[in-house]
């Protein structure tokens, strides 16, 4: 019997949507355990099986990326980057066009690329296809052709790139906080190369870049998707069996250093509205113990939207759209940096602005609650890190390449949870260094130079071209 009884529609508990839902014990996820070998050559093959869809994701990565560069001779930057496009124009068997039209047809993907600390090739397929792409695969690495035009090609394409890029402040900033930062050692250009030494790589350095690196003992091969650890050894075994070449020998690790002082580096942009900021110095390596510590703090200071540099630059004083700073971590080194663009009038304010939350986070104490809210953050973003096979790829090659843990994902989310202001702190004192800056800054330098003269010495910097 219906009822209009007005006190029983009084007892009903109404959601207060004004009180954020209390958030639930952060839990640790399981990464997905993995398959491991090596080969009677020295491949390492790495297997993820899941049989959800029939999809296969492979990653073929080699132990040497864009640092090899400069033990290749002066001018040689972009060298590994280039060498990796080339990879998949053209073989003894196919060239490019029949290589892209065969990847197609069989609805695959097929790429190429490198960065500082490695070279790879990428493919997926329905496993149904899985046999033909990697033979495809297999021709690409084992066979590259290398042909002059397809190196013409690609230096003209390379070069037209750079070109256009030369009109965007952030690549002007960027370019010369790398150059300062890491002077004198191999991160001190960008892993596509320059105008200069794009033009200097003719086919000798290719082929000896190849040689050097594209090798059994320098590759890591992973797997990830319907496919066993016994498919995935057996297509190694059938196509890479009787490939050889020699050990790649390690080169010499060349550190860099911290500046003495704070410096300012303008890079003038002709009729610039606004400044491309790109402030920081030297970081930290990516399989450094207190690299958790550092992804926290620093989430805290600009990683995410609700951060400390955001509100302040932001929200409070309206400066900016956007700022964020990151630890960019490699191999041998990485660096620190804080990234925004202001309108020239406020330049000065902004990197004021910035010293003052460095400082800030060095010198007290986080609040109990800011800190819990990070760490809800991080532990609610680092599951969706893993959603695809090949992020979880991506993650697998990453803790070979940097020597961590195999358990390393497992842990990660209790770690950060377990972490306290005290380390925080400590944490920002020993990794953020105000007095050390390198402040790399493209725009109008006319009308930014006098007040920049109030943070350091000023050094009007020429585009390395």
């Amino acid at each position: 019997m219906k009822t209009n009884n007005i006190s029983e529609i009084d007892t009903v508990e109404v959601l207060d949507r004004s009180v954020p839902p209390k958030a639930g014990k952060p839990r640790d996820i399981n990464f997905p355990e993995f398959f491991e070998t090596k080969t009677s050559n020295g491949i390492t093959v790495l297997v993820i099986e899941d049989k959800r869809l029939p999809l296969i994701t492979t990653r073929f990565v080699f132990r040497s990326g864009a640092y090899l560069d400069h033990f290749f001779g002066e001018n040689k930057s972009g060298l590994a980057s280039v060498t990796s496009e080339l990879l998949t124009k053209g073989t003894g068997t196919r060239n490019a066009t029949q290589i892209a039209e065969d990847v197609d047809y069989l609805g695959a993907s097929l790429s190429s690329g490198s960065d500082y600390n490695a070279s790879y090739v990428s493919s997926y397929s329905l496993k149904k296809y899985s046999d033909n792409i990697f033979d495809i695969i297999s021709d690409v690495i084992i066979n590259p052709e290398f042909s002059e035009d397809e190196i013409k090609r690609s230096a003209e394409q390379r070069i037209n790139s750079l070109l256009s890029m030369r009109d965007e402040g952030d690549y002007l900033a960027d370019r010369t906080f790398k150059k300062v930062v890491f002077d004198k050692t191999p991160y001190q250009f960008p892993v596509e190369g320059i105008e200069r030494s794009i033009r200097n790589i003719n086919r000798n350095d290719i082929l000896a870049f190849y040689k050097k690196v594209f090798v059994p003992s320098n590759l890591i091969v992973a797997f990830v998707g319907d496919i066993t650890p016994e498919e995935a050894v057996a297509k190694i075994n059938e196509q890479f069996s009787g490939w050889s070449g020699d050990n790649a020998p390690v080169n010499e690790i060349i550190v860099p250093v911290h500046k003495d002082k704070t410096g300012v580096y303008l890079t003038n942009k002709k009729g610039a509205v606004q400044s491309s900021l790109k402030v920081g110095h030297i970081g930290i390596q990516r399989n450094n113990p207190d690299f958790i510590a550092v992804s926290v703090m620093n989430t805290m200071l600009g990683g995410f939207f609700t951060s400390r540099l955001n509100k302040n630059l932001r929200e409070v004083n309206g400066y900016t759209y956007g700022v964020r700073s990151m630890f960019s971590s490699n191999l041998h080194s990485g660096d620190f940096s804080v990234i925004t663009e202001v309108k020239n009038n406020i330049t000065a304010n902004t990197v004021t602005e910035i010293l003052k939350e460095i400082n800030e986070i060095r010198n007290n104490f986080i609040q109990d609650t800011e800190l819990q809210n990070v760490k809800n953050y991080i532990s609610g973003s680092f599951p969706l890190q893993l959603e695809t096979p090949n992020a979880i790829a991506s993650k697998v090659i990453n803790l070979k390449l940097n020597d961590l843990e195999d358990g390393y994902y497992n842990t990660y989310i209790k770690k950060v949870n377990e972490l306290t202001k005290e380390e925080i702190k400590e944490a920002a004192n020993k990794y953020l260094h105000p007095d050390k800056l390198v402040l790399s800054i493209a725009g109008n330098v006319n009308e930014i130079k006098s007040d920049m003269e109030n943070f350091g010495e000023v050094e009007i910097t020429v585009e390395d071209k």
